[in-house]
């Protein structure tokens, strides 16, 4: 009977640890939550995000990504058909940008991103065309080895688009953060800077639900969340009519 239990702790202790190697080792670093985009500014057809993928394990993995909608303007070109109205999007991992729509990178062949230990990748992009539509569109991206899709690390973008630049976001350098994240009835805003402003909490369609101003003199602020529901919330912090930093909140 000893024998017996000394094997089943064995053959569990053997389980719990083939369960911890086959973790997927990977980070992803300085990935944007939030891009803003204004259609009577916007450059070019396309806007970007970008964020490098880094091993953090011992052992070289063989990376692919894939790509899921959590939300979608309206009207949304997918599956993708060339010419039909509607904002698409594209990415770019490893040495392809793949076509518009697709769903996985290869997962086999040159196209296949291989990474060494403490090897970090910078060729992702995600690329997404407003194609004049007006609305939120939050995109997640998950990097997993082949045939593993149950240890992806992933990572959520959302990108706010606005017929016009009524609220101008500048390049300020100001940082903000939120705490806890996800939030239920209390929510702290931290800035690395003391400004006169406020604070906006925006839904995904763009529309102001709360604005409260921000105390003079201070870095820290406590909001308190009562008349916002439950969801992905847009956190602003505006000066003088001028978008300084978002962040993305859930509150549960």
């Amino acid at each position: 009977m000893k024998q017996l239990l000394t094997f089943c702790l064995s053959v569990c202790l053997a389980g719990a640890l083939n369960v911890a190697q086959a973790q997927i080792s990977l980070e992803i670093l300085d990935a944007p939550d939030t891009v803003h985009v204004s259609l009577d500014t916007l450059s070019g057809p396309d806007v970007q995000a970008y964020w490098d993928v880094t091993n953090v394990g011992e052992e070289s993995l063989d990376v692919l990504v894939t790509r899921s909608f959590m939300e979608m303007a309206d009207p949304f070109n997918f599956p993708y058909v060339d010419g039909e109205p509607g904002s698409y999007e594209r990415f770019c991992w490893g040495p392809l940008c793949y076509p518009f729509g697709t769903v996985a990178s290869a997962d086999q062949g040159s196209a296949l991103v291989t990474l060494a230990p403490a090897d970090t990748n910078n060729t992702f992009k995600a690329d997404f065309y407003p194609n004049g539509v007006a609305g939120v569109t939050t995109i997640k991206y998950c990097f997993q080895t082949p045939g593993n899709a149950s240890n992806a690390v992933c990572h959520e973008v959302t990108f706010v688009v606005d017929a016009t630049s009524d609220v101008a976001e500048l390049s300020s350098g100001v940082t903000c953060s939120l705490m806890p994240n996800p939030a239920t009835d209390m929510v702290t805003l931290s800035l690395d800077r003391a400004l006169d402003g406020v604070v906006e909490f925006r839904n995904l369609v763009g529309q102001v639900a709360k604005r409260e101003r921000i105390q003079a003199g201070v870095t820290q602020q406590a909001v308190n969340l009562d008349g916002l529901t439950e969801g992905i919330w847009l956190v602003s912090v505006a000066s003088e009519g001028r978008v300084l930093a978002t962040q993305r909140l859930v509150i549960r």
